[in-house]
């Protein structure tokens, strides 16, 4: 595009001005005003890299740490101990899930019971959340509190996606036969044994079914009380049992 008389006449100034600009530029006249600044932006500059260095370093080796103390760790001094020493981390929420269970094992419900609390309070993003307050239900149900635990299951296993959901609709199951209420056990336990074709946690539903199923002999029709057939079983499958799975039971821990 060709340019006009006056856009030619104000370019050559500019270009002018430009040169000129460049002809009284002296770099020690600006080292000497501006020098100073410039160390002090690129020491800054160095200072924080080193320091984002150094944290980055000393976090992965923390990390490491913990790791290392958690999968050493086998009794609840150990693992009291890293839930101190590494309180707002994800190793201390593992920490606690692992003492729970110790404390579950050993008949310590009410100390279980702290410990589960205070994981979800403490923790509430946890992924393992569940797992603890499957946990508490279980410290209710070995308590004998059936009414208090069956509402905790029925809360976890009303999320058809959740972890959980089966271990928990099995022990609402449990506290239903305790409670008296046979029927409803029973339809727990049937609905188990269909959603959860192959596994321990089946053999035990479809058991605890057939127990159930002899005492509605009398109200039930012998071929509806039989219609329940056993399910695919694993070549081992899990010796039955009554008391309620450890809280960290459904991730295989």
């Amino acid at each position: 595009m060709l340019l006009r008389f006056g856009e030619k006449e104000y370019l050559a100034n500019a270009m002018k001005q430009d040169v000129g600009y460049l002809d009284q530029f002296e770099p020690d006249i600006f080292w000497e005003k501006h020098g100073r600044k410039i160390i002090y932006l690129v020491a800054a500059v160095l200072a924080i890299g080193v320091v984002v260095f150094f944290w980055q370093k000393n976090a992965a080796q923390e990390e490491q740490t913990a790791g290392q103390r958690f999968a050493a760790a086998r009794d609840t001094g150990a693992f009291e101990s890293i839930i101190r020493d590494y309180a707002g981390k994800n190793v201390a929420a593992d920490a606690m899930i692992r003492l729970g269970d110790i404390y579950f094992q050993n008949g310590k419900y009410n100390e279980a019971a702290i410990v589960y609390q205070k994981l979800f309070t403490e923790y509430p993003t946890y992924p393992l959340v569940p797992s603890a307050r499957l946990g508490l239900a279980a410290v209710q149900e070995a308590l004998g509190n059936f009414q208090a635990a069956g509402e905790q299951y029925q809360q976890l296993g009303s999320d058809p996606s959740g972890y959980t959901t089966f271990a928990a609709r099995m022990g609402a199951a449990r506290c239903a036969e305790a409670l008296g209420q046979t029927k409803a056990a029973r339809q727990m336990y049937e609905e188990i044994v269909a959603g959860m074709q192959g596994s321990p946690l089946a053999f035990e539903a479809y058991v605890r079914y057939q127990v159930l199923s002899r005492d509605l002999t009398k109200e039930l029709p012998a071929q509806a009380s039989n219609a329940l057939t056993l399910p695919e079983l694993p070549e081992t499958p899990a010796a039955t049992s009554s008391a309620a799975p450890p809280a960290s039971m459904p991730l295989g821990k």
